[in-house]
């Protein structure tokens, strides 16, 4: 059967309030009689690029992803992807997941720059300052719609690598 259940969330960050007021608990009526085994999976979008090389597009608050931590922490979601690339967090956030895995962005969707495997490698390690390596996992931030194949194949390549060459 399936082993992995993500549900891509696109207005929580943006939205904190209405989706710590009614939001969490509909999630979790999506998760509802989902067997034990099955890893719950949840993608908050940060905002929406509608091209590529445009910077200037609506994003959630800064600290949208720290208002909806705990929420997250003590819900029966395993695992959360937050954005990270296109603007980074205050990495702090991460030391209030103490269950819940991290998938955390680093490839930039919206962006043809190609990120470098040093600053994707540094990334991650300033992460693992704040989070147990077992339960972080490198990923772009969304879909690499806007890409051409050529590109994401570089930005994955350069991801892998990354998390290759971490201690």
């Amino acid at each position: 059967g399936c082993e992995n259940i993500q549900i891509d969330e696109p207005l929580f960050a943006r939205k904190p309030a209405t989706a710590l007021d009614y939001g969490f608990e509909n999630l979790e009526r999506t998760f509802h009689r989902c067997p034990k085994n099955v890893t719950r999976t949840v993608h908050m979008c940060c905002g929406y690029p509608d091209r590529l090389e445009n910077l200037d597009y609506p994003k959630a608050d800064p600290g949208s992803y720290n208002k909806l931590a705990d929420a997250i922490e003590y819900s029966s979601i395993m695992a959360v992807s937050i954005e990270d690339a296109h603007r980074h967090n205050d990495l702090s956030l991460l030391d209030q997941f103490n269950q819940t895995c991290v998938i955390l962005g680093v490839i930039a969707i919206a962006k043809s720059e190609v990120e470098s495997v040093s600053a994707i490698r540094d990334r991650l390690t300033s992460a693992l300052e704040h989070i147990d390596a077992d339960r972080l996992m490198a990923a772009p931030d969304c879909g690499l719609g806007f890409l051409n194949r050529g590109l994401v194949r570089s930005k994955l390549s350069n991801m892998c690598e990354a998390v290759r060459t971490i201690d």
